[in-house]
């Protein structure tokens, strides 16, 4: 688990900025190749890259490869942006990932590795953040929750619609010192409502819901070990016993 791709490094965008947030001035790495940054408002995880899929499989060798570790480790987000930087402009997805390496006598330095189609390599290295890591999937699990206990309402938008609706209700009621609330109601679609607190002028944004046909996102087993905390992988669930019929 130590190739990483585009997605995983862009999460480092929603890190805290303020060094005083400590870890969450970072990018977490875990033990199984996913990567979590977030700040007291907002947070992205992302699951690890596919081990058995093509880009594991014929990234370029760039030398032993390094590890997150048991525990993961917590990396300075402008370690992670210069990696994001140094991945090439190149169309073969195989080659939009950086990989974790080994490149110092130190064993405590953590090294991103990228490479380029005609073997450019590109390393970046510093020490890993000490501080502990939130548990970040115990907020996702609390974000999901209801209040009651039921099952939270789902819908599907497109997401650029959603973006667009956002931009221009942030457009006709402008940012305050980031304090912009916007009120969602979910039904067969969203409604969103804010207020220009210089005019006192509402506005109200709608979204359709978008077409699933029934289907709805499935939940890799990396997903719902976020969602559940009882969730444990094949390894872990116990062996079901065939036990012979007696005969009567």
């Amino acid at each position: 688990m130590t190739l990483y791709s585009k997605a995983n490094l862009v999460v480092g965008s929603v890190a805290s900025k303020d060094s005083f947030d400590r870890a969450l001035n970072g990018v977490r790495f875990e033990p199984d190749g996913s990567t979590v940054a977030g700040n007291a408002k907002v947070l992205v995880a992302v699951e690890g890259v596919n081990p058995n899929g093509m880009a594991a499989r014929v990234y370029p060798d760039v030398g032993e490869r390094g590890s997150p570790g048991d525990n993961g480790v917590v990396l300075e987000v402008d370690h992670v942006d210069e990696a994001l930087k140094n991945i090439p402009k190149d169309k073969r997805i195989e080659l939009q990932h950086c990989a974790m390496t080994k490149g110092h006598d130190d064993a405590s330095i953590v090294e991103l590795t990228t490479v380029s189609a005609g073997g450019r390599e590109r390393r970046t290295a510093d020490r890993p953040k000490r501080d502990p890591y939130p548990d970040w999937k115990g907020v996702v699990r609390k974000v999901r929750s209801t209040e009651d206990g039921g099952e939270a309402i789902r819908v599907c938008v497109n997401r650029t619609d959603l973006i667009d609706l956002l931009k221009t209700i942030e457009a006709a009621c402008p940012d305050k010192g980031k304090d912009c609330p916007v009120f969602l109601e979910i039904g067969q679609g969203i409604v969103a409502r804010s207020v220009n607190r210089d005019t006192g002028q509402n506005a109200i944004g709608a979204i359709n819901s978008y077409n699933t046909r029934g289907q709805w996102l499935p939940e890799s087993d990396w997903v719902r070990g976020v969602f559940d905390d009882e969730v444990k992988s094949a390894d872990e669930r116990p062996k079901r016993v065939r036990r012979k019929r007696r005969v009567k």
